[in-house]
């Protein structure tokens, strides 16, 4: 194929970078260079082995089965299974009480009922996703269907719902995310917790690689095109027309410097946001800066706490707990100095491990959080454990504890992206971050790739994986039309001699 001489480079090795650049390989481009600035394969995939279990730091669950074809890799070689926590999760006051879970149930469920059955007053709405979840939740209580359930729990249930949703959006607040936009996201999400049998996510890299052993066909050696520690200092693109028809030069704090014909890009938005305009000579277009700067990306982190042994019901019972807060504790953490807390929504034990509970925090108390040594940060989550569960028998500490920082991380600046209501009166889309920078024959230059990107699976693995085999796609039918177009003219040539 024509494209075996053009060049590509490619920035970041997430699952974007490594689509993008195993479908390209396996088209025969063999003039690739991956640049990524971690000393390892994944981005926002960081799968690590501790004792016996492999944690995710980051993507942990595949969300949905249907229109999924993350899920249909994986299932063909029998990598998934449904997580059985989903339906047993109970929720715990401050003060150390349990709500009855048919109480929980009840009032959750419904809301979400009531969510899915008013879709279209969602898309129609010119508000926030915040002031819509308040109105529903207040129709609600108005239309008597927490009716038996007392007032403060009632409440006390509703802010753990939104928790939750601002954990699952990674955002800071609702208030902030747009109602309207949200539809963007195309949710199939019939089963929301696909675990991948301790093997981690990092196992969708080795698919994608084809790296495992039943799998057809040899191993594309990503590893071998790539640079690691290789951080991206300045970006000249639309250069001048040079024998090697390099189009774009990157630059990178340690000096080297990389030239090639097309640039895939594929940075999380948080450091776009944080570099473009020190990065891109000349500046980004107005359009694709717009873009960069409207969407929204957020923050959510785990903690993990190892123990010597399980302090929780070994039954089937127990896989964890969501935090509801009593007014008068909330005041306590404020003035303690410890209101990073009250953000902390979940703790759950992962599937197929023994003595791991995993924290989630979302936010602003999260990037609070990455801030803290240590140690607090070890003290805090056990207070909360010692408060929220005085009837079991909570030790003095874990024996191991990590946690995701994935906000303070240059390499990332957040976690992944979400629409906002500045989104919508910037009228900035996943698709025009997705336009790629072109020559005045719209050839590519610059391309853009990652899960921001995806207008339709933002904020997932499988939107990322979709926009790398996206751009990737975009420059096989550039070299195979020209493959084409060159053959059609040969093909003239020679039927022209052939008349004369």
């Amino acid at each position: 194929m024509a494209g075996r001489t053009a060049s590509v480079l490619i920035v970041g090795a997430g699952s974007a970078g490594i689509a993008a650049a195993t479908r390209l390989l396996d088209r025969g481009f063999r003039n690739l260079t991956i640049l990524e600035a971690e000393n390892r394969l994944g981005g926002r995939i960081h799968s690590v082995r501790r004792s016996g279990n492999v944690l995710d730091y980051g993507a942990q669950w595949v969300h949905g089965k249907e229109n999924n074809f993350i899920y249909d890799m994986a299932s063909q070689y029998g990598l998934i299974e449904v997580e059985q926590h989903k339906e047993n999760d109970l929720c715990y006051k401050s003060t150390g009480e349990l709500v009855p879970k048919e109480i929980s149930d009840r009032l959750l469920e419904t809301l979400h009922t009531m969510l899915e059955e008013d879709a279209d007053g969602l898309r129609s709405y010119t508000g926030s996703l915040g002031a819509y979840y308040d109105q529903v939740f207040y129709d609600a209580v108005r239309a008597g269907k927490f009716a038996g359930i007392d007032q403060r729990t009632c409440y006390q249930l509703y802010q753990f719902f939104i928790k939750y949703h601002n954990t699952y959006n990674a955002t800071d607040t609702l208030h902030e995310v747009s109602g309207a936009g949200l539809l963007e996201f195309e949710d199939n999400q019939d089963e929301f917790l696909i675990n991948w049998k301790n093997r981690g996510f990092h196992t969708l890299l080795d698919l994608l690689m084809r790296k495992l052993p039943e799998q057809s066909g040899p191993p594309i050696p990503v590893e071998e095109y790539t640079k690691f520690n290789h951080v991206v200092k300045s970006i000249k693109w639309n250069c001048p027309e040079n024998p090697h028809h390099h189009r774009v030069s990157v630059t990178c704090t340690n000096g080297a410097t990389f030239n090639a014909t097309h640039l895939i890009l594929t940075v999380s938005l948080g450091v776009l946001q944080d570099l473009h305009t020190d990065w891109f000579d000349p500046p980004l277009p107005e359009p694709k800066r717009n873009a960069i700067e409207g969407l929204y990306i957020g923050t959510i982190d785990k903690l993990f706490l190892e123990f010597d042994e399980p302090f929780w019901p070994q039954d089937g019972s127990w896989h964890g707990f969501g935090l509801l807060w009593e007014p008068a504790d909330l005041e306590q953490l404020r003035h303690d100095g410890r209101q990073w807390l009250r953000s902390v929504c979940t703790f759950f034990v992962p599937d197929r491990t023994e003595r791991l509970l995993v924290g989630w925090i979302y936010g602003h108390d999260a990037r609070t959080m990455e801030a803290l040594p240590e140690g607090q940060v070890i003290d805090g989550l056990m207070y909360l454990l010692r408060k929220f569960l005085p009837h079991l028998p909570v030790p003095a500490g874990p024996r191991w504890f990590s946690r995701s920082r994935w906000y303070s991380n240059p390499h990332f600046r957040g976690s992944y992206s979400s629409r906002s209501m500045r989104s919508d009166a910037m009228r900035a889309t996943a698709a025009a971050l997705a336009e790629p920078l072109t020559t005045e024959r719209a050839v590519p230059i610059v391309q853009f790739a990652g899960e921001a990107s995806h207008p339709q699976f933002y904020s997932t693995v499988q939107g990322a994986v979709g926009s790398g085999w996206r751009e990737a796609d975009r420059l096989i039918a550039l070299y195979t039309n020209k493959h084409a177009a060159a053959g059609s003219e040969n093909d003239g040539q020679q039927t022209l001699r052939g008349k004369l």
